[in-house]
């Protein structure tokens, strides 16, 4: 097995180490360490110590400072306990959140109480708890802690923090290593994972968020703690892959030898396949087969099952849980049947280790007999769905770009806008919400609509969102690369091709990915310009993409830090944008864009969809299909074949048209690998289509089939410098035009006023691709 997205292939394992048979147990937390003993310190002891906190108080504060403490000390006295700690427990405060303390207290006897409190958390007298420090509003303690307790290593923590973008998540970050030092009692830099993990599930358990977390972490390393961890939390909470036994004990096998033979049969089969496949395989096996049986018939303890067995699994495993149809039927019995198969061959192989268990297949040839016909169903299916989805998609092109361009306009006035002003944008009324001198995120750019009910939204966001989802649709719909692949895109994917005459042109590299084959794909001007503001995006201010590492969630491993193209501010720290994500945000642009079949049921686009478009549009327009298997990354030609959906007429005569006119050279052209004569020929055939008012870009190998009408042709790309050439055209044509209706020509008027709606296309074009070169957009130079 070769490797998957540009990884190493999995490295066989002994089948005979039984080491393979036990799963690995996770580390346990580290238990809570406190650094002092005040807690057991005495009241005078307190008193003394709090002492310290006030520096050069005046003769009022230091009275406020004493009533409080005492306040505090006489609640906590109250009750029974070795120590302060026991006391504030006993009080039953964790349970009562914000209602803790006595009851009927007035305003000004409940914050002199809270005030006592916050001194005794400063002293870590008292230690609250996640969740009671997450409902308590303690303003001010977690900045008085700081000053007071490893002041050094605190200090140091928000030099790092002042450097981040984005400050009030920062502080944010700070304080959340603050209560994580109030609630262990440990020295900073002594924290590991498990203490963030900790956190993470408290604050959780309580609806907390805990967004600015994995900035805490990046924090504490920045500040020598974390010693050996990985650089960010995410890495370090990644189990990574989980070994065959584990991944088999998540499914728990009552019968013992049943799943060691089930791992060590797993194992072998592991070196041939990648971790998704494994784990879908461990499943398959594991819980849809053998615990099936173990929970209709208790006690079963063989691989030989009896025919009334047999078959009533066989009849079970075709419904899903709900009752409706399995559509993997086929795929969980071809499953069983192999690990049956290679058990009896095995058998014959090492009989001492494998013919105990050699048995019957219970799926026969009959109850596979069905899986052609249900393949050729499901592709059918998937060509339907293409056929449905490709009249439409001009309709979801055009809603990504009009979303992008209104919240373009929608943030740029929101910016210019004071907090609390009311601005207009399309006609509809809007307000930026805050006031103005707010400390809370100033620079944050929330609006909230006025002329319609509607909840105040972050306008940043929503333009975020809208240039992600009209740069993958425009990605997607133009290489038809494969949702990882999309993803795994970098600056270094950006390559250009010096073509025998002179002309640059650039290239897009796809990383090995499914197929491990690498492939590169021309890129043509609205392609460049996508990229090129992908890149103006994301450069940082030195003028470099940044580096990232992205996480493979079918692999469950982190790749190279590389400069990945696809990659946003996520959790207030940018990542590489997650292909559920990606998927989200085609989801919700169909249903904005109220995308409907001719039922009226709604239409979703997926990732995958856009390949088999693209797959469609290409070869139904002429490209051989061997070359677009090529494009595609598809080793099998009848993979590309099932990809391209086209009515059978079509299929019949492109198909046959381009093998009659090859065979009688290359037999079975369709089969080979494109001559590097005939990659070199596809990959320079732009350059090789000019005309006289640009490019011509009919697709490769296709004649013209417009007369040379290259006005009304939809394949020519207009020069920016034949403009003065197409103006001239267009007033010739209206000449003609005014003779042709005063003679009363009415087909050559007709004629006319469809050229003239063909050229002002060609001059909307035009505008476009300038707008593309005045912002760098153009050209191998849009890479840089």
């Amino acid at each position: 097995m070769g490797s998957r997205h540009g990884k190493v292939a999995r490295t066989p394992v002994s089948t005979r180490d039984p080491d393979l048979l036990v799963a690995p147990q996770s580390e346990p937390s580290m238990p809570v360490v406190t650094d002092n003993d005040r807690a057991r310190s005495t009241r005078q002891e307190v008193s003394t110590f709090a002492g310290t906190l006030l520096d050069q108080p005046s003769y009022q504060q230091r009275w406020r400072h004493e009533l409080a403490l005492t306040r505090i000390l006489d609640w906590l006295e109250s009750f029974p306990g070795e120590d302060w700690q026991d006391r504030w427990l006993l009080s039953g405060a964790e349970e009562r959140g914000r209602a803790w303390g006595p009851a009927n207290l007035t305003p000004a006897q409940r914050n002199r109480l809270t005030a006592g409190l916050r001194i005794m958390i400063v002293l870590r007298a008292v230690r609250p708890s996640y969740a009671w420090l997450s409902s308590s509003r303690m303003l001010g303690v977690y900045a008085a802690f700081r000053r007071h307790n490893q002041a050094e290593a605190f200090a140091d923590i928000e030099r790092h923090a002042a450097r981040r973008n984005g400050h009030d998540h920062a502080a944010e970050a700070v304080n959340a290593l603050t209560r994580m030092v109030i609630v262990t009692g440990k020295p900073l830099r002594e924290f590991g994972v498990a203490d963030f993990d900790d956190y993470a599930a408290a604050r959780q358990a309580c609806g907390s968020r805990v967004g600015s977390l994995p900035m805490a972490y990046e924090l504490l390393r920045a500040a020598g703690g974390l010693d050996g961890s990985p650089d960010t939390l995410r890495a370090a909470q990644a189990r990574g892959q989980l070994s065959v036994a584990e991944l088999v004990d998540r499914y728990p096998v009552a019968n013992k030898e049943i799943r060691d033979i089930l791992v060590h049969y797993l194992v072998e089969r592991s070196t041939a396949l990648d971790y998704g496949s494994l784990v879908n395989h461990v499943q398959v096996l594991v819980d849809l087969f053998w615990r099936d049986l173990e929970r209709h018939h208790p006690g079963i303890d063989s691989l030989h099952l009896p025919e009334s067995v047999a078959q009533e699994w066989k009849q079970r495993i075709r419904s899903l849980p709900n009752g409706t149809p399995r559509r993997t039927v086929h795929t969980v019995l071809l499953a069983v049947r192999a690990f049956y198969l290679d058990l009896l061959q095995w058998s014959l192989e090492d009989p001492a280790r494998w013919a105990r268990w050699a048995a019957p297949s219970p799926v026969g040839d009959s109850d596979i007999r069905g899986y052609i016909k249900e393949a050729r169903r499901r592709q059918a299916r998937m060509q339907q769905r293409t056929r449905t989805l490709i009249p439409v998609l001009p309709r979801l092109i055009a809603a990504a770009e009009d979303e992008l361009e209104h919240a373009g306009r929608l943030l740029a006035a929101a910016r210019r806008a004071a907090p609390g002003e009311v601005f207009v944008v399309d006609d509809r009324v809007y307000r930026r919400a805050g006031r103005g001198g707010s400390t809370w995120r100033p620079a944050a750019v929330f609006v909230t609509p006025v002329d319609r009910e509607g909840a105040r939204f972050d306008v940043e966001r929503l333009e975020d969102n809208a240039f992600w989802t009209f740069t993958a649709v425009e990605v997607l719909r133009r290489t038809g690369v494969r949702i990882e692949e999309l993803l795994e895109l970098t600056h270094l994917s950006l390559r250009q091709y010096q073509a025998p005459t002179g002309e640059m042109v650039p290239l897009l590299q796809i990383s090995p990915s499914k197929t491990d084959i690498e492939r590169v794909i021309p890129a043509d001007p609205d392609l460049v310009a996508v990229l090129a503001r992908i890149i103006r995006r994301i450069k940082d201010q030195d003028g470099r993409v940044p580096l990232l590492s992205r996480y493979d969630t079918y692999e469950r491993t982190f790749g190279p830090i590389l400069p990945h193209l696809f990659q946003r501010l996520t959790q207030h720290r940018l990542q590489v944008i997650p292909a559920d994500r990606i998927r989200g945000l085609l989801a919700g642009l169909a249903e904005r864009a109220r995308l409907t079949d001719v039922d009226g049921a709604p239409l979703k686009f997926t990732p995958h969809d856009f390949r088999r478009i693209f797959s469609t549009e290409t070869v139904n327009g002429g490209l051989p299909i061997h070359i677009a298997a090529k494009l595609l990354g598809h080793l099998d030609l009848n993979t590309t074949q099932g990809y391209v959906a086209v009515y059978p007429e079509e299929v019949i005569r492109h198909y046959r048209q381009f093998v009659d006119q090859r065979r009688t050279h290359r037999p079975s052209e369709e089969y080979r690998e494109p001559s590097d004569a005939e990659w070199e020929e596809f990959r320079d055939h732009f350059s090789l289509r000019k005309v006289a008012l640009g490019h011509c870009h009919r697709p490769y190998g296709t004649p013209c089939q417009h007369e040379s009408a290259c006005v009304r042709c939809p394949m020519l790309r207009l020069s920016p410098s034949q403009v003065p050439r197409l103006l001239d055209i267009e007033r010739n044509t209206h000449d003609r035009l005014e003779e042709a209706q005063k003679l009363q020509w009415l087909g050559e008027v007709a004629n006319l006023q469809e050229t003239l709606r063909h050229i002002a296309n060609k001059k909307q074009q035009v505008d476009r691709l300038q707008q593309h070169a005045g912002h760098g957009e153009s050209g191998v130079d849009a890479f840089a």
